[in-house]
């Protein structure tokens, strides 16, 4: 079975459908679904929800995680009445996995400073320190209810946040059950911070279920979402980090762009190619 993924991201100049047309034309059977505009910005519910399950199963698709929305939907809302919002919202993608029969919902730990009144604030970091162990208190029991496991993300914000790395992440959920609550590395979010991803993996260790591979520039990192090889990361011994701790969870590539100008449609083949170049799975036409 392939366990290997794409994200919608690779197609979020269009809606969701044709989004999954691009992603099942590209080879792929799984994929990380985007909680927000143009994507899934409200969960399908009831008959709806299975509606949507069945076009997925049309196109031989499986979605194997959940994105939850970005920007202001994170743990760590320093404002309470945010905060309280916020996780509602983020209950409701939980419900949405559990709905898909996905395994893992991913969620940004804090917020960007630029989405935070004076976000350079001393007191800002204290706070947001102090929400998030509150709302995984809140989310940890929804996402035991409806069998998925929520994964924490590493974050490419220069600031004195707390819980942007795998040093400060991996203590947090280890006070968790593992079945609900665990981590996943952006490759690309590590070395835009100038932290080796490989390092990271190895701080994540047997907490890591979940990857967002992408590559970056060598020199002048930006978060830049090329392809796995496109970039300056040192693929290899990334592999090697994943093996080392046993990684059994998706290889999922999050790409949104290329350095050469490629189509959206371009980018997906070309990853998908850089997945069977890794023996991740076997080409169906060899």
């Amino acid at each position: 079975m392939s366990n290997i993924s794409y994200s919608t991201l690779g197609f979020v100049d269009r809606d969701l459908e044709a989004a999954l047309d691009g992603v099942a034309a590209a080879g792929f059977t799984q994929t990380e679904i985007m909680g927000q505009a143009p994507h899934l910005a409200v969960p399908p519910k009831g008959k709806a929800l299975a509606d949507f399950r069945a076009r997925l199963a049309a196109r031989g698709l499986r979605a194997r995680t959940v994105h939850a929305p970005l920007t202001r939907n994170v743990l760590g809302a320093p404002e309470e009445g945010w905060r309280l919002e916020v996780v509602e919202v983020l209950a409701s993608y939980l419900r949405l996995a559990g709905g898909l029969e996905a395994t893992e919902v991913i969620i940004h730990p804090v917020p960007n400073p630029i989405f935070v009144p004076e976000g350079d604030h001393p007191e800002v970091a204290r706070r947001i320190a102090e929400a998030v162990p509150r709302s995984l208190d809140r989310l940890v029991p929804v996402a035991g209810r409806e069998g998925v496991r929520i994964l924490l993300e590493n974050l490419p914000y220069s600031c004195g946040y707390p819980y942007l790395g795998m040093q400060e992440l991996r203590p947090l959920v280890d006070g968790y059950p593992e079945k609900q609550l665990g981590l996943v590395i952006d490759t690309g979010h590590a070395w835009t911070m100038k932290r080796d991803p490989s390092l990271e993996i190895e701080l994540a260790g047997s907490r890591l279920q979940g990857t967002h591979l992408q590559d970056v520039d060598y020199d002048q990192p930006a978060d830049n979402h090329w392809p796995p090889t496109q970039g300056g990361l040192d693929w290899p011994a990334i592999r090697k980090a994943l093996a080392s701790v046993g990684y059994s969870g998706p290889w999922t590539f999050e790409v949104a762009r290329g350095t050469r100008g490629e189509t959206p449609e371009q980018l997906a083949r070309l990853t998908h190619q850089v997945a069977l170049s890794w023996g991740l799975q076997k080409s169906l036409n060899p």
